[in-house]
């Protein structure tokens, strides 16, 4: 059985039992797959995780050779406040003088600005590895920079719920958007009668990626997906409530 077919008989599979939880993106912030949405956590939500992005979608200083995996700490502080830590590793590369290597680190800070309601979306607006504007990296240093404003709206019809993103990156003064560049937007689908599996899709600017994931015991949640429809990402997440 081919990869393809195998991928369609799991998601078939699941769409039987489907459950409903918030998605935990592979950048480390609440999302999807891999763009952010504009839903967020419980207030003091603590949460540790890794993930593997496949080459050549990982990029690090233009390169696309190796895949990458961001490791990540995220804590929801406020109700309407959202910090994230990433340490992100190129991986098949070596850290030392030698080969002037390091993982790169980034935190991003991420605000409700509108609460969700029945005739208007969730609002938040996120600010991506933004250590450049607040003078503690260099100029050049900024991998995975992305300033947006993203929208979120759940539709719901019967026991079926249907969450829509739509979002957009810009520029902020000198820091360039990398990681997202214009609109980007996915779906997630759900059961509402139940709380631990849903299915993602999503184009991030570049590329449509496509994925599932499940939330064990309240506390462990994992992803799989295809990114550009061709190759496996994955996450990894432990979710502490504080």
């Amino acid at each position: 059985m081919s990869f393809n077919n195998c991928f369609i008989l799991v998601i078939s599979f699941l769409m039987i039992s489907l459950f409903s939880v918030n998605a935990q993106s592979v950048t480390g912030t609440n999302g999807l797959i891999h763009i952010p949405t504009a839903e967020m956590f419980k207030d003091k939500t603590f949460i540790i995780g890794a993930s593997l992005i496949p080459k050549p979608y990982f990029q690090r200083f233009d390169r696309r050779i190796n895949p990458g995996m961001p490791t990540y700490l995220n804590i929801t502080l406020f109700p309407f406040m959202e910090v994230m830590f990433r340490y992100t590793n190129e991986l098949n590369m070596k850290v030392n003088p030698t080969t002037k290597y390091y993982p790169d680190r980034m935190m991003t800070f991420r605000f409700r600005v509108l609460n969700e309601k029945r005739s208007i979306p969730s609002i938040v607006l996120g600010f991506q590895d933004i250590t450049k504007e607040l003078g503690l990296s260099c100029s050049s240093c900024n991998n995975y920079s992305a300033s947006y404003i993203v929208g979120t709206k759940t539709f719901t019809k019967k026991s079926w719920s249907l969450k829509t993103s739509l979002g957009y990156a810009y520029d902020l003064k000198d820091l360039k958007s990398e990681d997202f560049k214009g609109l980007f937007g996915g779906i997630e689908l759900q059961n509402i009668n139940h709380a631990n599996t849903s299915l993602m899709a999503e184009f991030n600017s570049f590329h449509p990626i496509v994925g599932v994931q499940h939330f064990f015991f309240n506390k462990i949640k994992i992803m799989f997906g295809v990114w550009d429809l061709k190759k496996f990402t994955t996450s990894f997440n432990y979710h502490i409530l504080l």
